[in-house]
């Protein structure tokens, strides 16, 4: 019967496609592919799936609205029976679901019901999560609710960064769609209530980057690596400019001067900034204003002895997020990552 059943891959994240690649090279390619148009490229990893599905001979459809009469005829037109959702912004509504033999399902990089919502991975390494999980679960009418399939866990490393995290879970979701795609074809999926504690995490803005340098080292460092490609970047303020961190290193073997001051850090002209406790963060790359990237050492402007922007109290109370309570590994996507 699986061969007989047809499945459209839905996702218009950099997170889908290694899914989408592994599941072609293990011949089970779906017979649709729906990706973002152009108008949503300025999502955080943004991918545009034209020359990969070219290349693989799929048929692709580009709409910012899952839910429009062009997708729903698409998904006609295919005779689509599964939909697989691997990184999407938007609620699948019911009735589209309701409208496939076999319903839909998504996959979610946090180990639900624990993290629920939006930004699962920087929220990840925020927390500070010693491990995590990717969960492939059945879509219903509540964002991340649904029955359980399968969850892949792991281990997060004290100094993974979003771009590695995000790469990890990309190969974990192509892992559980390869194991349990013809399950999922047959109806024979398994399927299990979400049990346990459930936490929603909140969504995240760009402005909640804003870095506070009277902060410990550990909260610099950690917010930098939370908010690294593809997401927006952790910065600051320096003579009115846009400063993002894209990178960089914690260390104490640097004497700091006041919170936000930089300081050398090295014999070619490396610098840090001091933080809260004295400790130094060295950045290794960053953006000025909306620059690419650039050496922190080929710009004069920041020199020993000056200082980053203070920030108001209403700016660094804005850009706090509420508190969030820790999982439990034993606590028993939407697609948003």
């Amino acid at each position: 019967m699986a061969d007989r059943r047809r499945y459209c891959y839905v996702s218009g994240l950099r997170l889908g496609v290694p899914g989408l690649e592994e599941l072609c090279a293990q011949g089970r390619p779906p017979s649709l592919v729906v990706s973002y148009n152009a108008e949503l490229a300025h999502r955080c990893g943004y991918a545009d799936f034209d020359s990969l599905t070219r290349r693989l001979g799929l048929p692709h459809l580009r709409t910012a609205d899952i839910n429009s009469d062009e997708a729903r005829d698409a998904l006609s037109t295919h005779g689509i029976d599964l939909m697989v959702v691997a990184g999407w912004s938007q609620l699948i509504p019911e009735q589209l679901l309701d409208s496939l033999p076999l319903g839909g399902v998504g996959l979610h990089p946090s180990p639900l019901p624990v993290g629920r919502g939006r930004a699962p991975i920087p929220w990840t390494i925020l927390r500070d999560m010693r491990s995590s999980a990717v969960t492939l679960f059945h879509l219903n009418h509540e964002a991340d609710s649904g029955d359980i399939v399968d969850q892949l866990w792991f281990d997060v490393a004290p100094d993974v960064t979003a771009t590695g995290l995000y790469d990890r879970v990309a190969r974990l979701q192509a892992e559980l769609l390869v194991r349990h795609l013809d399950d999922l074809l047959d109806g024979t999926a398994p399927r299990r209530p979400q049990t346990g504690h459930v936490s929603v995490w909140p969504r995240r803005r760009p402005c909640d980057g804003l870095l506070d340098f009277t902060a410990s080292g550990a909260d610099v460092d950690r917010m930098v690596r939370a908010l690294a490609d593809p997401y927006p970047g952790a910065f600051a303020r320096f003579g009115g400019a846009h400063i993002t961190l894209c990178g960089g290193t914690l260390t104490d073997a640097v004497v700091g001067g006041a919170p936000g001051q930089i300081v050398s850090a090295g014999p070619r002209k490396e610098w840090g900034v001091t933080c809260g406790d004295g400790t130094v963060f060295v950045p290794d790359a960053l953006r000025v204003d909306e620059g690419v990237r650039a050496e922190p050492t080929s710009l004069a402007m920041f020199r020993p002895g000056a200082s980053f922007d203070v920030p108001s109290p209403h700016m660094l109370t804005s850009a706090r997020p509420g508190a969030v309570p820790h999982p439990s590994p034993d606590g028993d996507s939407l697609l948003r990552a």
